[in-house]
């Protein structure tokens, strides 16, 4: 297949839509990019100022209702005979229709998918027009039925049915930036007579040393009734070919299943290598290759071992690679980016945050995009398992056929898209709908999107990897002995998100949370002094109290009476657990709200290390901001680390020494690890204000497991720093402890601070919070 990108310059015209709804007149055109959003080609041409800063976000809201349309002139070749031309747009945003030389050919109104359309009669050979129109989403939205089930936050009630990122009408994390543009690639595909239209792989057993390769696949040709015909599949690892399989080709669609001996499997990060397949698929006509069709596998099993509660005779949420239970650590993945043609751009810098912090797993959120093919392959390839939501968040959306039906077509695309990538351990319903169900007094099980279409979907599509119908998942079990009362389901629910009061970190709340896997937490941490300045006036800057900018970039739309007005004040008054003071300063907040969200985070983190296997991982919220705000992300959306990512990245390591918190006068030393070779090594323990030593010794850590090492007398009356350090592998590494209850103080703190950095200089004290 010939692919020519229509990727580049484009003209873009617009108009309010209410006052202009058809035709070209009137409508104002400046330059635009594709990949695009119409955001970012007003600025560009200087009708709209930087919207990342101050309240500028705010004037978009007249945007919302204007209608859109690019225009670009194109060169294509001649067709040949036999040949076919598509127009593939990988993302358009969102209410849209489509002409080519005048002539409308499609319609389409999912910014989600790929949309791609036949144009082979209406291509010419040499200068062709293409026009695209987008249509105001709130408006089209306003024509939509709504029943009396359905629910959203608020500001969000058009995301129920228009089928755009839920994040983008607002949301605690995003702003509100109801985009409209072409935001993924444009290419003119010419195929030929013969072509592999689709390839699937999944991995059936591993047995023997064996593994059992299920292949799908279509074609399309005009070979007479096939003779002839074969199809070659070549697996290849760092371009060493490792298996080669042929099967006849009968009819168009069919199996090609084959099995691989000696496979080299593909491991999560920490428990081995992620083995890739490089596939090159041909259709072989008397031996002789007419078509060719390149993707990528990877051999491994997957299985998602959960119960339906837990309680107090157990019960089980984990993840088992290739048979071995899988303890994941990792965050939460939110928008790259407000405006998303820009998140490709953004992938690779954000997932090497991943590889850098130990974390082996991400959690594609349900209030996102789908990502695009370059994001799955950097985690195929880096061992980053992925967790992926189906786009639909913290509502009730509608359960009519209609919408199912979109649901469905949505599903199948992105599973059919996705389903090759081995990162890919869970199909996810959606984020926390079963919460809203619930909420309203409503059985979970209504839901007939999460509950019939989208698992039929992953059973027909993808049928050897894991499907949950929500996170959390109320199972019926759950709301059975719950009575319909949410405060008493959450105990019996083995998967949970943990963000309930947001009080002190080490609270009753988190440290006697029933959950066997936790998929979200989080704790506020302020941006450095130099990223807050990129975005907030220099007026403005403090104090946070009745700052208008603080509260836009708290996510709050709405202003003082918004419902996510409480964030700023709910960062000092977590200041205030801590070091029971607020700082009369921005320099002394921005230290102190990163000391407490460091310390927060590196808990959560520890805390389920120390409880393994009875807790199974933990996803926290989140490594890196969609754009400049004060939030629970430990990376600040210009990429500058806050103290926390410091913290995790020290917890986080394979091998870790690490405290458990006090009972009955001690303090246990524990050393995780998360690999499948026991370890051994030297350690010691000090006192980081005296320096006395309080252990010091060789120490086994079991294959993945967590064993304790010592136990350290303390007294709960004490505030303590802790340093330790060990060396395995002649590698060393450290980690610290806090002891004691809050407050703190804050200065001592400041001191510990320097002690904890000098460990192993891994970053600069004295640049905290700057």
């Amino acid at each position: 297949m010939k692919k020519i990108s229509l990727n580049g310059d484009y003209i873009l015209r617009f108009a309010d839509e209410q006052k202009n709804p058809s035709g070209l007149e009137g409508m104002q055109s400046i330059p635009a990019k594709v990949p695009g959003n119409v955001e970012i080609d007003l600025m560009n041409a200087g009708i709209l100022p930087d919207i990342y800063f101050g309240n500028n976000v705010k004037l978009l809201r007249k945007y919302e209702f204007y209608r859109w349309r690019y225009e670009k002139t194109f060169t294509a070749p001649k067709l040949k005979e036999g040949q076919r031309a598509f127009l593939h747009f990988g993302g358009v945003d969102c209410i849209a229709s489509y002409e080519l030389n005048g002539n409308k050919f499609a319609e389409s109104d999912n910014a989600l998918i790929d949309h791609r359309f036949d144009v082979t009669d209406l291509l010419v050979e040499g200068e062709n027009h293409l026009a695209v129109d987008i249509k105001s989403p709130i408006l089209h939205a306003a024509k939509l039925k709504y029943d009396a089930y359905s629910k959203a936050l608020v500001g969000c009630y058009e995301a129920l049915r228009v089928r755009k990122a839920p994040s983008a009408y607002g949301w605690d994390i995003m702003p509100r930036t109801v985009s409209a543009g072409i935001w993924r690639d444009v290419t003119l595909e010419i195929e030929e007579p013969t072509e592999i239209e689709d390839l699937s792989f999944s991995t059936v057993y591993i047995r023997n040393n064996t593994a059992f390769i299920a292949c799908s696949y279509r074609i399309h040709t005009d070979v007479h009734n096939y003779e002839g015909l074969s199809l070659r599949i070549t697996g290849r690892i760092a371009e060493e070919v490792e298996f080669v399989h042929v099967s006849p080709i009968r009819f168009v669609s069919g199996r090609a299943d084959f099995h691989i001996d000696n496979p080299k499997l593909w491991w999560p990060m920490g428990y081995g290598e992620p083995n890739v397949y490089d596939i090159t698929a041909e259709v072989l006509c008397n031996g002789e290759p007419i078509a060719e069709y390149k993707t990528s596998m990877g051999v491994r099993t997957v299985k998602l071992d959960r119960t339906e509660i837990t309680d107090a005779r157990g019960g089980e949420f984990r993840f088992v690679i290739n048979g071995v239970p899988i303890f994941c650590k990792g965050s939460n993945w939110v928008p790259a980016d407000a405006m998303h043609s820009r998140d490709a751009s953004r992938y690779e810098r954000i997932l090497e945050m991943w590889v850098d912090t130990g974390s082996n797993i991400l959690r594609c959120w349900g209030g996102n995009v789908y990502e695009d093919h370059a994001f799955y392959d950097y985690c195929d390839r880096h061992g980053i398992m992925v967790w992926q939501d189906f786009t639909m968040a913290c509502g009730l959306f509608p359960i009519d056929e209609e919408f199912m039906a979109v649901m469905r077509h949505e599903a199948e695309s992105v599973v059919t898209k996705l389903r090759n990538h081995p990162s890919i351990i869970l199909w996810s319903g959606d984020n926390e709908c079963d919460e809203f169900i619930v909420g309203v007094n409503l059985d979970p099980t209504i839901n007939r999107v999460t509950r019939e279409v989208l698992p039929q979907v992953v059973n027909r599509l993808d049928p050897y990897r894991p499907y949950l119908a929500s996170s959390p998942y109320i199972s019926p079990e759950a709301y059975r002995l719950g009575n319909g009362d949410r405060a008493r389901m959450l105990p019996l629910m083995p998967e949970q998100h943990l963000w309930g009061p947001r009080d002190y970190y080490k609270s009753t709340f988190y440290t006697q949370a029933t959950s066997h896997f936790t998929s979200e937490t989080g704790y506020h941490g302020c941006n450095n002094l130099s990223s807050i300045r990129k975005f907030i006036s220099e007026d403005k800057l403090w104090p946070w109290q009745d700052n208008d900018e603080w509260l836009t970039h708290a996510a709050e739309m709405y202003g003082h009476e918004g419902p996510y007005a409480y964030r700023i004040k709910l960062m000092a008054d977590q200041i205030h657990e801590m070091f029971g003071f607020d700082p009369d300063n921005l320099e002394d907040f921005i230290l102190a709200s990163q000391i407490s969200q460091a310390e927060a985070k590196k808990f959560f983190i520890e805390l389920t290390r120390c409880k393994k296997w009875r807790r199974t991982g933990v996803i926290w919220w989140n490594m890196i901001d969609g754009w400049p705000q004060f939030s629970d992300a430990v990376v600040s959306y210009d990429f500058i680390k806050k103290l926390a990512y410091h913290y995790i990245k020290r917890s986080q390591q394979p091998i870790c020494l690490m405290m458990s918190e006090p009972e009955s006068w001690h303090v246990k030393l524990m050393a995780g690890n998360d690999t499948l070779v026991s370890k051994q090594g030297t350690y010691r323990v000090w006192d980081g204000d005296t320096g006395e030593v309080l252990s010091e010794g060789i120490f086994t850590a079991d294959a993945n497991a967590t064993t304790e090492v010592d136990r350290i007398r303390i007294s709960h009356g004490d505030h303590r720093l802790m340093l330790i350090e060990w060396v395995v592998d002649g590698v060393r590494s450290v980690n610290h402890y806090v002891l004691g209850m809050p407050p703190f103080s804050f200065d001592r703190y400041k001191n510990w601070l320097k002690k904890i950095a000098e460990l192993d200089g891994s970053f600069d004290a004295e640049q905290a919070g700057k």
